[in-house]
């Protein structure tokens, strides 16, 4: 599989990870914020901690959902649509009514082949990036398939994973990390990962975001959450990363309004991008 190949070259190297996939260490924002430039990175990074079941676990999903994607790889046909935000921004229900008006599917990430394994992630801060990154991977392969059929709006990718993880190494350390230059190849789109046509951030004021998120169970709510709720910084940073994103960079929708409003503004955007 995949990813003892990428253990045993990394294993059998006389060098360090950075130089065998010629990273250069001395200007390496994505190793310093724990992220990863491609598949790669991940599945490498990840090989060290397979002695832990849910890794050996994720491992396999990865492995059997290439295979899969591989039997089927065609040319998409159709658009690939990501809505971003805070949670709270209205993603969840706009993503599902988007799918709907354009006859299209609905993915979520992480994508729910892995969603038994979320909250061990989630509590392992050592591996909690490498689970949403190689989600990303998952959810594309995936996706993929579909896209040969049907459009497909997703609810959150790679562009949360990295700001998310960028604005929480600088909470985390604030005397040791600052949000990088907008010019950063952080915020440069992986090579060899599923490109959207459209990527559509959501934003809201703190007022509406917070009303809407109590609605929800306080079992769901992560750590992550809280600190939303609690660091202002926190939140203007994701903010920032998202909108320091490019190729492709985000259109920004204003969700305050109502759902119709927003909705409608979010179908403009998206129905150019579908082929007569």
């Amino acid at each position: 599989m995949i990813h003892v190949f990428v253990k045993k070259l990394f294993n059998s190297s006389k060098h360090s990870a950075r130089s065998l996939f010629g990273l250069n260490s001395k200007m390496n924002s994505s190793a310093d914020f724990g992220l990863f430039k491609d598949s790669r990175e991940i599945l490498q990074y990840l090989s060290k901690y397979e002695d832990l079941e849910p890794v050996r676990k994720l491992l396999k999903i990865y492995d059997e959902t290439k295979t899969r994607a591989d039997e089927r790889r065609k040319e998409a046909q159709f658009p690939l649509i990501v809505l971003e935000g805070l949670d709270g921004a209205g993603k969840t229900a706009m993503s599902k009514k988007l799918s709907k008006k354009l006859e299209g599917a609905r993915y979520v990430t992480p994508p729910e082949s892995t969603n038994l394994l979320r909250d061990y992630f989630n509590d392992n801060s050592e591996l909690r990036t490498a689970y949403y990154s190689l989600g990303n991977y998952i959810a594309a392969m995936e996706v993929s398939c579909t896209l040969q059929e049907k459009p497909v709006v997703m609810d959150r990718f790679w562009h949360s994973t990295t700001a998310y993880a960028i604005a929480q190494k600088i909470a985390d350390h604030p005397e040791r990390y600052k949000l990088p230059d907008a010019t950063d190849e952080i915020y440069q789109w992986p090579v060899d990962l599923l490109k959207p046509q459209k990527v559509i951030l959501l934003t809201v004021s703190e007022e509406i975001r917070l009303e809407r998120h109590s609605r929800r169970s306080a079992d769901l709510v992560t750590e992550q959450e809280h600190l939303l709720k609690a660091n202002a910084k926190f939140r203007e940073d994701i903010l920032q990363a998202f909108k320091n994103m490019r190729n492709p960079n985000v259109a920004i929708v204003d969700s305050n309004g109502s759902f119709g409003k927003t909705f409608y503004m979010l179908l403009d955007t998206a129905k150019p991008l579908l082929r007569k």
